[in-house]
């Protein structure tokens, strides 16, 4: 009975000195003044437990939080946050949050990975180039100053090429003279492309077909670099080099199917498992002499290669567009 006394005691106390407290001559208390005199007083009785920061929720506990509220003071735009959140792929806005709180996060956001770079394809590379050439000739125009356009080349015809690559597809040709055939068919095929989407591109530059269409072409011009190079080296390795032979062959008699199923062969090749191992145990695996180096999927084997067989595929494309054949000859003809 006498330890209930002692408790009810002690509560009337805490209660008078709350009041006494926080009332402050006024006839009432303010709910929130409770609340937090309650918490303090929890604070004190555990002294193990840490007091939690009354900054911002969306901030965490990190060595660079110090260095993250000094650097908010230095205010971007908003419409600069909200471009950087979204080249980050992260929400431009959360609930409840203000300008300053979102500013906070993506300074956080940058502390924690400095570049941006693993949202950036190839692809959008392009398409910048595209937009700051554009943005460019536009401010030239503005300042008065003539835009200087790159001349038409001229370039060889088909039959013209016919006779320069004579024999490309011809499987008994020597090595030696099949690389500079192969530089040379693909070289004109790919300026014929650029020159194609370089016309389009003046005639109409707003419209979106045409800027992705060019921005595919940079993206193949970087694509078949490696390629080129190591054509001009003649490192190339010839069971890429053939196929590459017959492909050229296929699309100067302007045969899309051959030239697709040659293709085909390269890229992903035939073998029944292109990928795994050959030998089980002592016996010989079933299919085994299959698997000879024409049959296996190149594209697997690196980064490089699968870039510029992507880029062939797109040269294959734009020369059935380009040189139009028989219904028969053509892959997805009309499509």
């Amino acid at each position: 009975m006498d330890f209930l006394k002692a408790e009810v005691a002690k509560k009337k106390a805490l209660i008078e000195e709350r009041e006494k407290k926080l009332a402050q001559g006024k006839g009432f208390v303010k709910r929130k003044a409770i609340a937090d005199f309650e918490r303090e007083k929890y604070y004190e009785r555990c002294t193990k437990k840490s007091k939690p920061e009354a900054k911002s929720t969306l901030i965490r506990e990190s060595t660079d939080e110090t260095q993250l509220l000094k650097d908010s003071k230095q205010q971007l735009s908003e419409k600069e946050v909200i471009k950087r959140l979204r080249e980050r792929g992260e929400p431009i806005k959360l609930f409840g949050e203000s300008p300053h709180e979102t500013y906070i996060r993506l300074r956080h956001l940058e502390m924690q990975e400095p570049s941006a770079s693993k949202s950036q394809t190839d692809f959008k590379t392009a398409l910048d180039k595209i937009d700051q050439e554009y943005l460019n000739a536009m401010m030239m125009e503005l300042h008065g100053d003539a835009v200087q356009s790159k001349p038409m080349k001229e370039l060889s015809s088909l039959e013209e090429m016919k006779e320069k690559c004579n024999g490309i597809s011809n499987p008994d040709i020597a090595t030696e003279k099949l690389y500079p055939l192969v530089r040379i068919f693909f070289t004109w095929l790919f300026e014929v492309w650029q020159e194609n989407g370089e016309q389009r591109f003046r005639e109409n530059e707003r419209d979106l077909q045409v800027k992705l269409e060019k921005a595919k072409i940079k993206q193949a011009e970087s694509y078949l670099k490696p390629l080129f190079k190591s054509l001009k080296k003649k490192t190339l390795e010839e069971a890429i080099l053939r196929p590459f032979g017959e492909i050229a062959g296929a699309l100067l008699e302007r045969n899309y199917i051959v030239a697709n199923d040659a293709y085909l062969k390269t890229a992903i090749g035939n073998a029944a498992w292109p990928i795994g191992v050959t030998m089980v145990g002592i016996h010989a695996r079933t299919g085994r002499e299959k698997l000879f180096a024409h049959n296996v999927a190149h594209v697997l084997n690196d980064e490089v290669q699968r870039k510029y067989l992507q880029a062939i595929k797109r040269l294959m494309t734009f020369a059935q567009r380009h040189f139009p054949t028989d219904p028969s000859k053509s892959v997805e003809y009309n499509a």
